[in-house]
């Protein structure tokens, strides 16, 4: 079976909240690398984890809420799903489009502590 767009956006969402809990100091870097890791593991995309374990890690570098805005690349996740898949349609992208929208409501938010 091939890629699950549905199931790559949630994904995308659970790693993006990853960051926002160390944003908002709810877990350690170290911790959002390996989760992220994990979480990277279960998806259907073919990915290079020697240049996505960089990515992240390099990410402890960068302002964190500009790296939660690199996760949540919708455009970017679409473009790789169709370079692995090649079916995506406007139909498609059109509905990603909505589940996308709506799966924004389980970001979380920052906590101004």
């Amino acid at each position: 079976m091939g890629v699950q767009i549905q199931h790559e956006i949630d994904l995308v969402v659970k790693q993006a909240n990853l960051v926002r809990r160390y944003i908002n100091k709810g877990m350690t870097y170290e911790q959002v690398v390996h989760e992220f890791l994990q979480l990277a593991n279960t998806s259907d995309l073919k990915q290079n984890f020697v240049v996505l374990e960089k990515y992240i890690k390099d990410g402890y570098h960068k302002d964190p809420e500009q790296l939660h805005q690199e996760i949540l690349d919708f455009n970017g996740l679409m473009e790789a799903i169709n370079n692995q898949e090649k079916d995506v349609d406007t139909l498609k992208f059109q509905q990603a489009q909505q589940y996308w929208n709506e799966a924004q409501n389980n970001l979380e938010s920052s906590s101004y502590m």
